[in-house]
């Protein structure tokens, strides 16, 4: 059974990208500890997850990497719960993915089994960063409403 959930999840976790933009690193909202280089060939992604609705840090919330992938004009983002880059946000919101493969990626923020936002643009398509080999990506903040 909880194979099978799995693999549902994997599958409804496929979105298309029709269109997305693109951030690099923005250096004007850094870490309280910055984080070490990441190892050679690797990348590092970080930034911070604050409530749109009491405008607090996001604690102890979930944070994923869904790897975006390129066909001609078509892009798909896979988040797969088991292999998909994940870490828990701070007390303060902060989060870091020390050491992650450096590629496009689409930011979820939450619990894929219950509530989650996936990062939008303003026209409420799929937002996508590109962390780069051997650097620091600082995406900022993000405002996230996470309300049932």
């Amino acid at each position: 059974m909880k194979a099978t959930r799995l693999f549902l999840i994997i599958i409804t976790a496929l979105f298309f990208i029709t269109s997305c933009t693109t951030d690099t690193q923005d250096m004007n909202n850094p870490l309280v500890t910055p984080p070490a280089q990441p190892e050679p060939g690797m990348a590092t992604v970080t930034g911070r997850v604050i409530s749109e609705n009491t405008e607090l840090p996001l604690a102890e919330t979930i944070v994923r990497l869904a790897e975006v992938v390129r066909q001609d004009e078509e892009a798909a983002y896979v988040l797969d719960v088991a292999f998909s880059p994940g870490t828990d946000s701070d007390g303060e919101g902060f989060f870091i993915f020390e050491n992650v493969d450096p590629l496009e990626y689409v930011i979820v923020v939450g619990d894929v089994y219950e509530i989650y936002k996936v990062m939008a643009d303003e026209d409420g398509k799929a937002k996508t960063w590109i962390s780069v080999e051997d650097q620091i990506l600082n995406i900022g903040e993000l405002i996230v409403d996470l309300s049932p």
